[in-house]
């Protein structure tokens, strides 16, 4: 049985990923990684699952395995103590189908590797996650991870139990804020993203989401549209205190706005979506967006939102771009489309700020 990262899918233009588009084009992988199931009745030989390329290629692909390397990985999910997937399974090298060759010595184990697909212009590696458990979870049971809950308006937090209550509050106020204009206008996106049954999946660590392949199985068939946040990349004085030197930056603004855009910004404002896949073409373009190897197309325009909504609330206002820093005031001059569209979804940085409790931080001048 097979649980792979599921990407939501979005409609897009784009046809190959920016910067290969010519002569030379090596394997692109996916950024994060493939998981596959493995239990005693699990026959050797079997498949138990195959890797794809996030886009296709013309030339000879060749797979193989590479034992983990405690972080070898863009990620750094491989750590020290792992165990090896490539004593467990091995990959086809024309193909890319993964059969089991040794069953593993426990059960329940968590096994890793990198897959590395070559051709003549050069290779990519993703990481695989084989999961040993004693039989095929259940669907009735796809949810037990989760023993935290918050209900907002529109989005509600599910949290497995180590992850800070606090945290669970702050992802919930977050939401809340984003929809704030919303709100107080037609109030169609929180409306759709209601009916969608959004929920924002908290986990405590990389390890714990990646290897939650239960609720993973099952996530199609419960109805639901999720996006994960993890309880170490959420950050909350971050955003306030303006993305500071020193501090790792707090991706909850980014995730949760990920679960708004494809639930409700989407089905809500079509036409939007039509100018930001104009604007995110754009912004490639002339190099001010570039997405990150591994990155499907049709997640670019996802990805450009959430990036010029961090530059919008004064997160990235330490970088620059032609020497022009990343300010709320200077974004209105590098992207003035994207700064439109922001503008019409989402509540003004001061109003956003003022509605997550933040007046006197702005007031002080931090930014």
């Amino acid at each position: 049985m097979i649980a792979r990262v599921i990407i939501l899918i979005v409609s897009f233009a784009f046809a190959v990923p920016f910067g290969v588009a010519g002569s030379k084009q090596k394997p692109i992988l996916t950024d994060e990684f493939d998981r596959f199931l493995v239990t005693p009745e699990t026959v050797i030989g079997e498949e138990v699952g195959k890797i794809e390329l996030i886009f296709p290629s013309p030339k000879k692909i060749t797979w193989s395995l590479v034992q983990p390397v405690p972080g070898g990985d863009r990620r750094n999910y491989l750590r020290e103590g792992q165990l090896d997937a490539t004593e467990i399974v091995v990959i086809d090298a024309s193909s890319g189908l993964l059969t089991l060759k040794a069953h593993p010595a426990t059960y329940p184990a968590h096994y890793y590797a990198e897959v590395r697909a070559t051709n003549e212009d050069g290779f990519m590696e993703q990481v695989l996650i084989i999961i040993a458990l004693e039989e095929t979870p259940k669907a009735e049971n796809a949810l037990d991870i989760f023993t935290q809950r918050i209900e907002t308006p529109a989005v509600t937090f599910w949290a497995t139990e180590r992850v800070d209550p606090a945290k669970i509050e702050y992802a919930a106020n977050i939401a809340n804020a984003l929809l704030l204009k919303d709100r107080q206008g037609s109030g169609i996106i929180t409306e759709y993203v209601k009916q969608r049954q959004a929920v924002m999946t908290l986990f405590y660590t990389f390890e714990e989401r990646n290897t939650s392949i239960s609720y993973y199985m099952h996530r199609r068939a419960l109805g639901i549209r999720s996006q994960d946040l993890e309880d170490e990349e959420i950050i909350p004085d971050y955003l306030r205190l303006g993305g500071p030197e020193g501090l790792r930056r707090d991706a909850s603004v980014e995730e949760i706005t990920h679960l708004i855009h494809r639930g409700g910004i989407m089905p809500a404002y079509p036409e939007v979506q039509a100018r930001l896949e104009r604007a995110t073409q754009a912004a490639m373009e002339r190099g001010f967006y570039r997405p990150q190897d591994g990155l499907p197309a049709d997640s670019y325009a996802d990805e450009y939102l959430a990036y010029g909504l961090d530059i919008f609330y004064g997160a990235h206002q330490r970088r620059s771009f032609n020497g022009t820093p990343l300010t709320p005031e200077n974004f209105k001059t590098i992207d003035p489309e994207l700064f439109e569209i922001l503008s019409f979804l989402f509540p003004a940085r001061e109003e956003f700020f003022k509605e997550m409790g933040w007046e006197s931080d702005l007031k002080e001048g931090i930014r």
